[in-house]
């Protein structure tokens, strides 16, 4: 296998964080601080009902399924207010694997030390989604902890040039642009998205799809930070990690509550709205 070096198209959720709830659903309808599907209508699965999260100062900790926790980091950003960001703790065995750090090196320590002390299984293993700081803002603090770090190659490249510590190692994709190098996740490259570097993370045998930054989330109107994106093969990606992931009913963005299928057909119709936008903003050919 070689390593990914280009890209090509290829129920109860309690979101709150203490008194903040109000202003953070604004936030995730507004945010572009970081960050459809099939053609045929998809159906939203239903959410059950679940326990209260556990917050750790500024992280807070939601059980999605048996097995898979969803972290929630915060920042206050000067234009969005506060804003939230998604990541998955997968357990596995007597270990845990992280997906996506905090936004820095203090939130991220607090994942660490949450799973070693709440689970008691230690994360072994990290994949990060894309080089944006919601997604790879706290690298460092699990490389000095001998944890495995795992990114595709292009966003270790671009992590060195945006100042962020890049992963120790790249992932390697196969022919259907499928890493398995970090057990028991399913690495997928769906192509250019929100970013050109973006992956998702399907657990199959869990029905989860992390979809990152890639996935708008339910009540949002825009497709939010599009400064590093390819809003012209967006929905191709989108459509791709739907037909990559066809049993996934727990659908996890970044900047919004899981959900169900319906997220992918959501974000598919925001991307197409702006290329039609686009196409209508551009003078008429004489």
């Amino acid at each position: 296998m070689n390593s990914k070096t280009q890209r090509v198209c290829g129920g109860g959720w309690n979101w709150h964080h203490g008194a903040q709830a109000g202003a953070l659903m604004l936030a995730l309808l507004l945010a572009t601080a970081a960050c459809g599907a099939p053609q045929t209508p998809i159906k939203s699965s239903p959410q059950p009902v679940k326990p209260a999260p556990q917050a750790d100062q500024d992280v807070v900790f939601e059980p999605l399924v048996p097995g898979v926790w969803v972290h929630t980091s915060f920042k206050e950003m000067q234009r969005w207010g506060n804003v939230p960001t998604n990541g998955l703790i997968v357990e596995n065995g007597d270990h845990s694997v992280l997906v996506d750090t905090a936004w820095n090196d203090a939130q991220t320590e607090q994942i660490v030390q949450w799973a070693k002390r709440e689970l008691g299984k230690p994360i072994q293993m990290a994949v990060f989604t894309h080089a944006h700081e919601d997604k790879m803002g706290g690298v460092g603090v699990l490389r000095r902890q001998g944890i495995k770090t795992f990114a595709a190659e292009d966003s270790n490249t671009f992590a060195a040039q945006r100042g962020m510590e890049p992963a120790e190692h790249a992932l390697a994709f196969d022919d259907a642009a499928v890493s398995g190098d970090v057990p028991p996740l399913v690495v997928f490259d769906p192509g250019p998205g929100h970013t050109l570097d973006n992956i998702v993370v399907g657990i199959p045998q869990a029905g989860v799809l992390f979809g990152g930054c890639l996935i708008r989330p339910g009540g949002a109107t825009s497709l939010g930070n599009t400064a590093d994106g390819d809003i012209e093969h967006w929905d191709d990606a989108v459509e791709a990690a739907a037909r990559r992931f066809p049993d996934a009913q727990h659908v996890v963005p970044s900047h919004g509550p899981p959900a169900g299928r319906e997220l992918l057909d959501l974000t598919v119709s925001l991307v197409q709205a702006r290329l039609k936008k686009q196409t209508e903003a551009q003078p008429a050919a004489k």
